[in-house]
C-alpha cells in the first residue's frame, strides 16, 4: 500500500501467525487503512478487517479489483464498532489477532475465547508521543490481563511520559494457552 509500512511487530512475527492459524481466518483489529492486513494476505492468509470507518481499505480494495492482486482477494472489511457493538466471533473460531494502535482492554476476553488454541495475539499500543502517555497502560497492565490465556513469546515494554504516571508502550507476540 502506498506510503502505509507494516508494523515491525506484525513484520517480525507475521509469517508465524499466518502459519498457525491453519486457514482459520486472522482479526485485524482496528484495521484502519489495512496496512497489516494487507502484509499477513501476502502471506496466503484471509484476514477480516475490522473497523468502524473503512473507507481508506474499501477505496485501495475498488482500485485493486481488476488488477488481480491476490493479496486483495484475501482482504474481507467488516465494519464494526469495537466499543458498542456485540463481538461476532465465537469460540475458537479465528486463527490469529492483530491488534495494533488501538488498546481496547475490554476486548481481551474475547480475544481469549474467540481465537484458536496455539494461535498468535499480536498487540502493539499506540507509541509514546505528544499526550499518548494518558492512554496507555501502567507497567505490567497489559501482560496481568492476558497472561491466563496466553504464553508470551515476546514482551516488551518501554516507560513514556511522566514517571509518576508508570505509563509503558507495549509490543507483544503470545499464543493462545492450549
Amino acid at each position: 500500500m502506498d506510503n502505509l509500512e507494516t508494523s515491525s511487530l506484525v513484520r517480525k512475527f507475521g509469517a508465524k501467525v499466518a502459519g498457525a492459524s491453519h486457514g482459520k481466518p486472522i482479526l485485524d483489529v482496528a484495521c484502519g487503512s489495512g496496512r497489516n492486513a494487507f502484509f499477513l494476505s501476502s502471506l496466503g492468509a484471509t484476514v477480516i478487517c475490522m473497523d468502524r470507518e473503512l473507507t481508506r481499505l474499501r477505496e485501495y480494495l475498488a482500485q485493486n479489483a481488476s488488477t488481480g492482486i491476490e493479496e486483495a482477494d484475501r482482504l474481507v472489511p467488516q465494519q464494526i464498532d469495537l466499543i458498542n457493538d456485540p463481538w461476532p466471533f465465537t469460540s475458537a473460531s479465528v486463527g490469529g489477532i492483530v491488534n495494533v494502535h488501538c488498546t481496547l482492554p475490554a476486548l481481551f476476553p474475547f480475544f481469549g475465547s474467540s481465537l484458536m488454541p496455539n494461535g498468535y495475539l499480536l498487540l502493539e499500543t499506540v507509541p509514546g508521543c505528544g499526550g499518548n502517555f494518558r492512554e496507555l497502560p501502567k507497567k505490567g497492565e497489559l501482560k496481568e490481563a492476558l497472561e491466563t490465556d496466553f504464553e508470551f513469546e515476546m514482551y516488551k515494554e518501554k516507560p513514556v511520559g511522566p514517571a509518576e504516571r508508570n505509563a509503558v508502550t507495549v509490543k507483544l507476540a503470545a499464543r493462545r494457552r492450549a
